[in-house]
């Protein structure tokens, strides 16, 4: 289980398919070492595009912080396996991302 971080690509670089390829490469690398399932706590129109599945938490996949209903399409789910929607509960992440500020929209 991975969490992706949001990206961001300049303005006058978007629209270009930069964050597309980005968000491939890290699928690609997390494939490679056999990850099941990747987050992301991102854009609801964006991250869709690229198979995130909105509102990971109506799966059975807590947040680590709360995300507010008004916004709980951003908290992002794929599978990377047959059997990456099989373990559910709260997502735990590392120490650099487990600040309630990362968790806010």
């Amino acid at each position: 289980m991975h969490i992706l971080s949001p990206l961001a690509v300049i303005p006058e670089c978007q629209n270009q398919g930069i964050g597309g390829l980005l968000i491939a490469e890290g699928i690609k690398r997390l494939q490679e070492i056999n990850s099941k399932i990747v987050f992301v706590l991102g854009h609801i129109d964006y991250y869709p595009k690229h198979d995130f599945i909105n509102d990971a938490g109506k799966l059975g996949y807590t947040a680590p912080y709360p995300i507010p209903v008004n916004v709980k399409d951003a908290w992002m789910v794929m599978p990377l396996s047959s059997a990456g929607l099989t373990n559910f509960g709260k997502v735990i992440c590392a120490k650099a991302m487990d600040k309630p500020e990362h968790w806010r929209e």
